[in-house]
């Protein structure tokens, strides 16, 4: 993992990053101006209550949702944009969809098809994005779901699976893909206390393993114990960021002092 006490990677080092990054829907604004950026090997947590641009933001990245304004820059790549405000959107299609297929994310509705096994729906995009044969993507598939703990469930269908289980093929499912970057959106928050141990689980030795990640989560303790760098946002906006010991030891924005105070300090670390 690169130094916590970094908060901005440099241009060269950078494989997500965000300048004065805007968006609106309609009069609402929901991000404000964000500048963030994540180097190769960080892990970036995203903390904040409801409705502090948190999932927003992390869309951005992804572009499922646009920003309004402000500059995006993927795994070395400017993304160029055409139009204004509202009817702003990607100029090169083509760019997007390769930027999609080499940055993961990971939903916190699973979004599992549940007409296929879970060895399936980590099958499903690598032959079709990545043209892999399937004597191949199924070989991938099962190791990925025997390294989440999931290879004798591969024959089952998602509605047969716990909401931990779908979540872990979910992940099985990003890293199919061999990402360079994951993004995770609340990934626990659907889940029952006692299936959260085992997903975060499965995040740590991600983590571990010096991926780049942005995750949006609730889990303080989780946060403090995985992440380079914590941001928490309030009201679409930064409102401090910094290592994890400084940010939840000493912090010195109130906002994020009231926020604190109004979470359990263990909270994440349910088994």
């Amino acid at each position: 993992m690169s130094d916590a006490s970094t908060t901005t990677a440099s241009r060269g080092d950078a494989v997500i990053e965000v300048e004065n990054l805007h968006k609106a829907y309609g009069d609402a604004r929901v991000l404000k101006g964000i500048d963030l950026s994540a180097g190769r090997g960080d892990v970036v947590a995203l903390i904040g209550s409801s409705g502090s641009g948190k999932s927003t933001l992390l869309r951005c990245l992804n572009l499922l949702e646009t920003p309004t304004s402000g500059s995006l820059r993927l795994l070395g790549e400017t993304i160029p944009f055409r139009g204004q405000g509202a009817r702003r959107e990607p100029a090169d299609r083509r760019q997007l969809r390769c930027l999609r297929a080499r940055l993961g994310m990971v939903f916190q509705g699973f979004n599992l098809w549940p007409h296929m096994t879970l060895e399936a729906n980590v099958m499903e995009a690598p032959i079709q994005v990545l043209k892999r044969s399937r004597a191949e993507a199924r070989d991938e598939a099962r190791t990925l779901l025997e390294r989440v703990g999931l290879y004798h469930l591969r024959e089952a269908y998602p509605t047969t699976l716990s909401g931990g289980q779908q979540q872990r093929g979910a992940i099985a499912r990003a890293l199919a893909m061999g990402p360079e970057a994951l993004l995770f959106d609340e990934p626990t928050s659907a889940l029952d206390p006692e299936l959260v141990g085992e997903v975060l689980a499965v995040i740590r030795d991600l983590a571990k393993e010096g991926r780049t990640m942005i995750i949006v989560t609730h889990e303080m303790a989780f946060a403090a114990d995985v992440a380079d760098r914590v941001v928490f946002l309030d009201q679409g906006e930064i409102a401090e960021q910094g290592p994890p010991d400084r940010l939840f030891d000493a912090p010195t924005a109130q906002r994020l002092q009231r926020f604190l105070g109004s979470v359990s300090p263990s909270q994440g670390e349910r088994q």
